[in-house]
């Protein structure tokens, strides 16, 4: 039987037919600066702890500690106690040394026989979510990578990182959680992620938008792409409040 995990962000999950998010898929959620991409997976990682489900969030650009001061100061949202129950782990990675260990496997295999999907088989180290560099204390109900931008970023060679995002998001998607993929894009995008190849190989895109008319911006969300259930197609208002993401459907974002 297919499982369907909430994000319990908001009203969210009445935006999709099922109610839910199929139990090994993998999301984008794509968009410009100060939309609230990393709010809305933390809150979902957040209301999901405080029902018994447990997360992983990965950083690879900032400092755990401050994302801990941030929440609690801006929301109230008590991560550490949470990761002291041992429902929520929050860690630190360094993406530059990742791109080196990845390049240097790539470049040694290369120069024995082709590039296929098993590339990473037996490197546990690399798959970041199975690895040395990351910490895994429990079974995760919830997986999320802030960002891809910023992993994007640390690879010199563009086609290396192809190689691995796609091994990426295969490990990701063999953990039967619910895995969100932070990507930074434009405020009005055409691409979703940094390569264009992302937004392709997962399972789903939400995109949150801050669009301007005349003076004004206003908030809104899209899910592009979800192939795990039908869904609301058009934009939906969202604020960001005191308590988190509020969602507004069917109020008009102008």
């Amino acid at each position: 039987m297919t499982e369907y995990l909430k994000t319990r962000v908001s009203s969210f999950d009445d935006l999709i037919e099922k109610g839910g998010i199929e139990a090994g898929n993998t999301v984008l959620v794509s968009g410009g600066c100060g939309v609230g991409k990393t709010v809305f997976t933390l809150q979902s990682l957040y209301n999901g702890a405080l029902a018994g489900e447990k997360g992983m969030f990965i950083s690879l650009s900032e400092d755990v500690e401050k994302i801990r001061a941030n929440m609690i100061n801006n929301f109230g949202w008590d991560l550490a106690s949470l990761e002291e129950k041992g429902l929520l782990s929050l860690q630190k990675v360094d993406p530059f040394y990742l791109a080196e260990d990845v390049t240097s496997l790539i470049v040694n295999r290369q120069k024995r026989s082709s590039i296929d999907r098993s590339l990473f088989d037996g490197h546990d180290s690399l798959s970041l979510v199975d690895s040395r560099s990351v910490k895994m204390p429990f079974k995760p109900d919830r997986i999320v990578l802030d960002s891809v931008s910023t992993l994007e970023a640390a690879f010199t060679n563009k086609d290396h990182y192809r190689i691995y995002i796609q091994a990426l998001v295969d490990s990701l998607n063999q953990h039967n959680s619910l895995n969100f993929l932070i990507c930074e894009s434009e405020q009005d995008p055409s691409l979703y992620s940094k390569t264009g190849i992302e937004e392709f190989l997962v399972d789903g895109v939400i995109v949150f938008y801050n669009l301007r008319k005349g003076q004004v911006r206003r908030r809104a969300l899209e899910i592009l792409k979800l192939r795990c259930s039908d869904h609301v197609k058009e934009l939906v208002s969202y604020m960001i409040t005191g308590e988190g993401i509020k969602i507004m459907p069917g109020e008009q974002v102008f």
